[in-house]
């Protein structure tokens, strides 16, 4: 790679990491495959033309005969990984660089490095063809994409990418993804009986809760529960987990935030932000420390081990007692 290139690399990775490049990938034509993991993308010969060199998860070395033409989008395993494949609605981290394939040369790339987080997709979502792809992946894979242009752009990014790089719809672009880690998509385990003075949690197919609060004074004392009782690890203080999580106000019955209507797990570090500032309430640090991962907990949380006076967000007033659903769904690292 040349210095010209590197320099790209680096300027245009604020680029993936924002969305403004990799975040306008158009969607995909394709179906969700069965129990057996079918992948939505399919093996293809130009695909098997790309090789990658380079150790996984540093930016690769990339090569294919130039120039290249796409009939389709096809993939290639360049390096396999282990472990079971990642399953639709699976929560994925991943390094991408992606390539022109009329030249060879970088487009843009993710970051390839701890300072910065690694790009995140739900396995098998049609936002783009990245998703798509990681559907069936294994974890420490490799994998060469083949496209054109118009497979994986949207109308608004072609006509930008057309106008500075001077690039056509129907020309060729080629992506090397690394799978550097996969997370639940939703909690999985032995459903627990429920516990007087906690509200009542059902959850919808996609796995969101639905909490209904009862008619009478909230608790004073911090209370949690398992409501789904996961079979992974245990999460220690200053962990940093990967969660769903729905946020509600006693007081009104009312969501006050949700990473379910995100579509988009939060993580978080599990210690109180008095301790870091990265943390998070107290009360929710001390019901999440000790659970498992794969297990659905329901937190109550009374003022005093809730945000201190003045400090909470706009949506939740001082003194209010809060309730957190949470889907436990990984540990980062």
């Amino acid at each position: 790679m040349t210095a010209t290139s590197a320099r790209f690399v680096r300027s245009a990775s604020a680029l993936i990491v924002t969305g403004a490049l990799v975040g306008s990938l158009a969607a995909c034509t394709g179906t969700f495959g069965s129990a057996a993991c079918a992948p939505i993308v399919p093996t293809g010969e130009t695909a098997g033309y790309v090789e990658a060199s380079g150790r996984f998860g540093t930016l690769p070395e990339v090569s294919f005969p130039t120039p290249l033409t796409s009939d389709g989008t096809q993939q290639s395993v360049l390096i396999e990984g282990e472990g079971d494949p990642i399953a639709a609605g699976q929560i994925v981290d991943f390094q991408v660089v992606l390539l022109n394939g009329v030249d060879g040369e970088i487009i843009t790339a993710s970051a390839y490095d701890d300072e910065e987080a690694p790009l995140r997709r739900t396995a098998g979502s049609d936002i783009d063809v990245l998703a798509e792809v990681l559907q069936c992946a294994q974890v420490g894979s490799r994998t060469a994409i083949t496209a054109t242009m118009q497979d994986v752009f949207d109308e608004e990014t072609l006509e930008n990418i057309e106008g500075s790089l001077g690039l056509k719809a129907d020309n060729a672009i080629v992506m090397v993804v690394d799978v550097q880690a996969a997370y639940l998509a939703r909690a999985t385990g032995i459903p627990q009986l429920g516990a007087s003075g906690i509200p009542a949690v059902v959850t919808a197919p996609n796995g969101q809760p639905g909490v209904t609060i009862p008619n009478e004074e909230p608790p004073t004392d911090l209370r949690s529960h398992t409501l789904v009782l996961g079979q992974g690890a245990t999460i220690e203080e200053g962990d940093r987990v990967v969660l769903h999580y729905t946020g509600l106000l006693w007081s009104t019955k009312t969501v006050f935030d949700s990473s379910w209507e995100r579509d988009a797990p939060a993580t978080f570090t599990i210690t109180s932000f008095e301790n870091d500032p990265n943390g998070i309430v107290s009360g929710l640090a001390d019901g999440l420390i000790g659970r498992t991962i794969g297990s659905q907990v329901i937190v109550v949380i009374p003022p005093e081990f809730g945000y201190p006076a003045g400090q909470a967000p706009a949506s939740i007033p001082d003194g209010s007692t809060m309730v957190f659903v949470v889907d436990l769904l990984g540990i980062e690292g």
